[in-house]
């Protein structure tokens, strides 16, 4: 699939954001620890949720999804093995329906989640956690074979080195329904996260988040069904928000977010010189002026958010000076280097820091390496001297809904071209 996007020095309008993508994937995957009905509220028509429906059908879970109310209705019938690993291969929250298989206490084969390919991402964290657990893992061409041996009914602490998304919700997973108590140190509170932790209590799991990042999980025998509405994707807000950056003159407004997750964002395009109004379910950005580069870190919440890195990376070539962003999560994430360069980027990678100076952008073709890189192509064909061509587009698609009528809707013109 490839998109052509020309280039534009105005757009205005409104852009109504969809559910979040990270936090559905896991969301959905809740449903695999009750007997009982999960229904979920404003859940995004992309290729990754459709993805994890297929995924979760596979083992055993009925999911009904009304597109146009955005609703997903989930029932659990009986988990078994997974039978279709090219699936697993293609999505990393697959890892949830890892961790729910675990929190079943099934005997099951899988292999390593795919997902983007922008950096090394291990799953050690999260196999450590099932080993703890009492499964054995043995590793033959490719195929991970996890075998229950004992269910671990000692209180646990679970130290986490690195702040880790996925393996946070996992612990949280196959922890509440679990005999004793089970801490979780140095946990990742990310909003999503946080929206697991309200669903799972919700459904009648018994857990605190203490101070310094700790969370307390005292296992409970059931846990019942619930209707949970989805938090909006802050990702593909600061997306929107920094391709208006990006462009010459910007008049729009995002709407459907809660500006209380994305205050870094909300400063950072500040600090680029931009003017932002936030109305906290919506925030208006108007962009007159040059903007000017700016020195940014790319780290866990509340931090600038590292999904947005590469695209704020492409916003910066505007800039009237030099700006210098680190990815502390992922500092090999630099796919979208590799495209601005292809098309007169002036950008340079020292020690993990990221250089970009005022560039003026020319080309004809670009390629969408992971979904992020795939926004920060849409950015760089907005702001082009000529249209431009993105290939592998469908990547792109992974994490945006309605992706070409969002952008038309204030000025862009792009197309899809299968």
């Amino acid at each position: 699939m490839k998109i052509i996007v020309e280039p534009t020095n105005f757009i205005k309008g409104l852009i109504k954001i969809s559910g979040s993508k990270n936090a559905a994937l896991p969301l959905m995957a809740c449903s695999m620890l009750t007997d009982d009905v999960i229904v979920l509220n404003n859940i995004p028509n992309i290729s990754d949720v459709m993805l994890m429906k297929k995924i979760l059908e596979d083992v055993g879970v009925k999911v009904e999804y009304l597109e146009e109310k955005k609703k997903m209705i989930l029932q659990k019938i009986k988990i078994k093995d997974i039978t279709n690993l090219d699936n697993i291969k293609k999505i990393r929250a697959s890892l949830y329906v890892i961790g729910g298989l675990v929190a079943n206490h099934k005997k099951f084969n899988t292999c390593y989640p795919g997902g983007c390919s922008f950096s090394n991402r291990p799953i050690d964290y999260h196999l450590e956690v099932f080993k703890v657990l009492g499964y054995k893992i043995t590793e033959n061409n490719d195929i991970l074979e996890l075998k229950s041996r004992r269910k671990n009914k000692k209180n646990l602490i679970f130290r986490m080195n690195q702040k880790s998304v996925g393996t946070t919700i996992n612990i949280l997973f196959t922890s509440v329904k679990r005999k004793n108590t089970t801490i979780i140190k140095n946990a990742s509170l990310e909003p999503e996260v946080l929206e697991v932790i309200k669903m799972l209590k919700l459904m009648g799991a018994n857990i605190i988040i203490e101070e310094n990042a700790e969370i307390k999980i005292d296992g409970v025998k059931n846990l019942k069904g619930a209707t949970f509405n989805v938090m909006s994707d802050r990702i593909e807000a600061g997306s929107y928000m920094l391709l208006a950056s990006a462009v010459d003159k910007s008049d729009i407004v995002i709407e459907n977010i809660n500006s209380c997750y994305m205050r870094e964002v909300i400063n950072t395009i500040k600090k680029l010189g931009v003017n932002v109004i936030d109305n906290k379910s919506h925030i208006r950005i108007i962009k007159n002026f040059p903007i000017i580069g700016i020195k940014q870190i790319a780290s866990t919440y509340p931090s600038f958010p590292t999904d947005l890195q590469q695209i704020l990376c492409v916003t910066c070539t505007k800039a009237i000076t030099m700006s210098m962003i680190v990815d502390e999560i992922y500092p090999k994430r630099l796919t979208h280097i590799e495209e601005l360069k292809k098309v007169n980027g002036n950008v340079f990678v020292n020690n993990n820091v990221i250089y970009i100076n005022p560039s003026v952008l020319s080309g004809k073709n670009i390629y969408a390496h992971d979904l992020r890189c795939g926004f920060a192509c849409i950015v760089m064909g907005c702001i082009m001297k000529e249209k431009v061509q993105i290939e592998n587009a469908e990547i792109i698609l992974r994490g945006y809904e309605n992706l070409v009528y969002k952008l038309n809707s204030i000025g862009i013109k792009c197309q899809i071209i299968e």
